[in-house]
């Protein structure tokens, strides 16, 4: 307002970067929060045939072929009909997207600082434990909030990544970091652990005892799906498996915590 210069935002600086770049690589724009009434009316030019982001400076900038936007928004509220017509559209909700994808994509990150075998042991029982638990929550536990698959995975993965942090390097060109040889070892703890509290403590306290004596059961091995005849689907063919970690004496697992 002082000087009268135009300053670019983030938007404008990105789009101009893809456009100006020479590379034949796909650039993708991805908007990942809310619409706002005001900004997405000034996108209707970038989204219709024209593909032109029109500035207050004046300035237009031109798409090119290789370049798309993508926008992951809860709502359309605050969205015209003008731009909804411009953009094609999914809905992904998260029961169909389902938890699996999580795991899988936070375990294929991890093989950046860990041995790939280690990691995929993480992985396979990871699934294991929780596609029986989710199922068994779904059925026998209440959640005081709304507790889907993805909800309360993302609770697991943020709290063993509590323990993972150690091992991730500070600086891109510090000192290595020495990896354990039980790593595999203490990951499955801290898997463990995670889930007590990631699943567990998302139900109420009325329903936690029954998770918290299905989850014991799990973890010495007994067959889950017949013993509380869980409905996991055709697809779903693992086999029983014993967690290969020894837990001391207790009387609710969460009296327990992993150092």
């Amino acid at each position: 307002m002082d000087t009268q210069e135009w300053s670019d935002g983030v938007l404008a600086i990105k789009i101009r970067d893809c456009a100006e770049s020479e590379s034949p690589d796909r650039k993708w724009i991805i908007f990942d929060g809310p619409v706002d009434a005001v900004w997405i009316e000034n996108m209707n030019t970038v989204l219709d045939d024209n593909k032109k982001l029109c500035l207050n400076s004046g300035q237009i900038i031109k798409l090119k072929p290789t370049m798309t936007i993508m926008f992951q928004v809860d709502d359309l509220s605050q969205a015209s009909p003008a731009t909804v017509s411009r953009c094609g559209m999914v809905l992904l909700e998260s029961g169909q997207l389902g938890h699996s994808v999580y795991i899988t994509s936070y375990c294929h990150d991890l093989k950046s600082l860990f041995e790939e075998k280690c990691c995929d042991k993480l992985e396979k029982y990871f699934h294991y434990m929780v596609d029986l638990c989710v199922e068994f929550t779904r059925v026998n536990c209440k959640f005081p909030c709304p507790g889907t698959g993805p909800f309360v995975v993302s609770h697991i993965i943020r709290m063993i990544q509590c323990y993972v942090q150690v091992y991730i390097p500070k600086h891109a060109d510090g000192d290595e970091i020495k990896i354990p040889n039980d790593i595999d070892d203490k990951l499955i703890n801290a898997l463990i652990y995670s889930t007590i509290w990631g699943i567990g403590g998302c139900t109420d306290e009325a329903t936690r005892p029954k998770f918290d004596t299905f989850l014991q059961e799990l973890i010495i091995g007994d067959n889950m799906l017949e013993k509380y005849s869980l409905d996991m689907g055709p697809d779903w063919k693992t086999e029983p498996m014993k967690v290969p970690n020894k837990i001391g004496d207790f009387k609710s697992l969460f009296d327990l915590y992993f150092d």
